[in-house]
């Protein structure tokens, strides 16, 4: 199943070895089925007093099926926004969940499977109970770069997108 989880980077231009190397450095990782850590699954981040972001850390699931694919996936992209962000100055925005949501829809299009789409339901549900905005956000916004990146829209450019989206949305959330 890693390799299903890489093979999904590679193909999605993702994969990057250095970022991965941090990724897995930088992971706790525990059984899925143990749910007393599932509330932690996540990204951290670390930032000193000046405000540089100075480390990035994750709580995941060992892979072992498409849903701790999924979640490996969402963490990984956090990683992958931010890599080049360590040292300098930064603000975790509104936009910061767009992007692993939007991969996580792309790994369910790609792998429909009876699994997935119940667990996707779920998630979409407890976004939409939490009334958190960046996860709402997310999901106003998937439609429409699903629709970008089938146009062969890369991470990067989809990035300044959503920078442009939510400012577009943020208060009409």
């Amino acid at each position: 199943m890693y390799n299903k989880f890489i093979g999904f980077l590679d193909k999605h231009n993702l994969y990057d070895k250095d970022i991965l190397k941090y990724f897995q450095s930088n992971s706790l990782i525990f059984d899925y089925s143990n749910e007393e850590f599932r509330d932690f699954i996540g990204c951290y981040y670390s930032f000193d007093k000046s405000g540089r972001l100075i480390k990035i850390k994750a709580c995941v699931p060992y892979i072992y099926d498409d849903k701790t694919i999924l979640i490996n996936i969402h963490e990984y992209i956090h990683f992958y926004l931010l890599y080049k962000k360590i040292g300098k100055k930064f603000i975790i925005g509104l936009d910061a969940e767009v992007l692993p949501i939007l991969y996580e829809k792309i790994y369910i299009l790609e792998n429909p499977s009876e699994e997935l789409l119940s667990y996707e339901e779920y998630l979409n549900h407890f976004i939409i109970d939490s009334d958190d905005k960046k996860y709402i956000l997310a999901l106003k916004l998937q439609d429409e770069l699903i629709n970008l990146y089938n146009k062969g829209l890369s991470i990067e450019r989809l990035n300044f997108k959503v920078k442009v989206l939510a400012r577009k949305y943020k208060n009409k959330i």
